[in-house]
């Protein structure tokens, strides 16, 4: 921590300055030599960076298994410290065997900290292993978990970076076609004052309109883009309500579908195996569910199990609809009390379903893109031929 202080020397000269200590009695006892008037502490305002999940799942990993072969957590810190090469996980864990050692768990070093950016479910979860003494199970699975989010992340980043390149490559062929080429082409119609057919005339009057406009439409196009962003992070009704929109497009649905379902079930799976009543565990993924309108329903359901109901009767009166496959393996679940077992096996069909739908949607994708892109460019040619061709039948 650093704090701030005003002090008198030796001489009575006034002296400002800040200085880096663990606490505020350190900070007094470096600064022993001057008589303090006042010290606080200064307010860190350093933003948490991401950090990729293929590191972070290696780091639980990692020390999971220490702590599964016996070892105290602070010596499992400083051995997963000692094999990392990455700074920024060095300082993560550097805070991480401060806050240990000044008496606090993991679970609470982990809110603490200021590097690494981590979703509340990871630290609830981990927090929760530490109650049940099971905390090298909890970290395991949890690398498991975020291993197979970044490989279905990873594909979906590279089988989009394609696309995006044929898309990007399309806006500036037809906004050069637009702006350069048929401007050029209309001042020789316009010099022969031959009429225009609709077709030509359409397409002169979108290039006079973009070459007039593109600073207005850019700057309007960013401004739409950043409220967008803004409301969708702040303001819970719209987020709901595009999250709800999202939820009636056929492909989408079904990918955010698998993805929400396969990592409550996960998540359930690992809290209940970790030795959490299922009640708790099942609130405590609920939160975990990104998309507003299934978090709605489940949240909805999970009042009715708090006074002794079962979640899957509980979630068909909250008008759960999405997937009735879920419910019925949720039923047969809480009437065995294998949860723990079979909601496993429902998160991995999820998740392989989730990743089956990603490579289908992708691979519609760029014959889509090619024909939409290549039927513009056609059309934009077309239109300033049919002038040409009009001339020589008139010929």
């Amino acid at each position: 921590m650093r704090f701030k202080y005003i002090a008198l020397d030796k001489n009575g000269k006034k002296q400002k300055g800040i200085i880096e200590a663990q606490n505020e009695k350190e900070a007094k006892k470096l600064l022993k030599e001057l008589f303090i008037l006042d010290i606080k502490p200064v307010k860190d305002f350093k933003i948490a960076s991401k950090i990729d999940k293929k590191e972070l799942s290696k780091l639980f990993l990692t020390l999971g298994l220490y702590l599964k072969a016996s070892i105290p957590l602070i010596n499992a810190i400083k051995l997963t410290k000692n094999q990392s090469e990455n700074g920024k996980i060095i300082k993560f864990l550097d805070f991480l065997e401060k806050e240990i050692k000044e008496g606090n768990n993991l679970s609470n070093a982990l809110e603490k900290q200021k590097v690494i950016k981590l979703s509340p479910y990871i630290i609830n979860t981990i927090k929760v292993g530490e109650e049940s003494s099971k905390l090298y199970l909890v970290l395991i699975e949890m690398s498991k978990f975020l291993k197979n989010e970044n490989k279905l992340l990873s594909k979906t980043k590279q089988a989009l970076i394609y696309p995006f390149f044929i898309i990007l490559m399309s806006v500036i062929m037809i906004s050069f076609m637009l702006t350069a080429v048929v401007p050029k082409i209309t001042k020789v119609f316009s010099s022969l004052h031959q009429r225009l057919p609709p077709i030509t005339e359409f397409v002169v009057n979108i290039s006079n309109f973009f070459k007039q406009n593109y600073i207005t439409l850019g700057i309007i196009l960013f401004i739409f883009v950043l409220s967008f962003i803004l409301a969708y992070k702040k303001a819970y009704k719209f987020k709901l309500f595009i999250d709800s929109m999202l939820l009636k497009i056929p492909i989408i649905k079904k990918i955010i579908i698998s993805k929400e379902l396969g990592k409550f079930s996960y998540l359930v799976y690992v809290l209940t195996n970790s030795g959490v009543n299922y009640i708790t565990a099942v609130n405590l993924s609920a939160n975990t569910i990104e998309n507003e309108k299934i978090k709605y329903v489940f949240k909805k359901a999970i009042n009715e199990v708090l006074e002794g109901k079962k979640l899957s009767i509980s979630l068909k009166k909250a008008g759960f609809n999405f997937d009735k496959s879920f419910i019925q393996a949720l039923s047969l679940a809480e009437e065995t009390s294998e949860v723990s077992e079979i909601l496993k096996n429902v998160s991995e069909i999820y998740f392989e379903e989730n990743e089956s739908k990603i490579n289908t949607i992708l691979s519609l994708i760029e014959p889509i893109l090619i024909i939409t892109i290549g039927g513009v460019i056609g059309f934009i040619i077309i239109a300033m031929l049919l002038p040409m061709f009009n001339m020589n039948m008139l010929k």
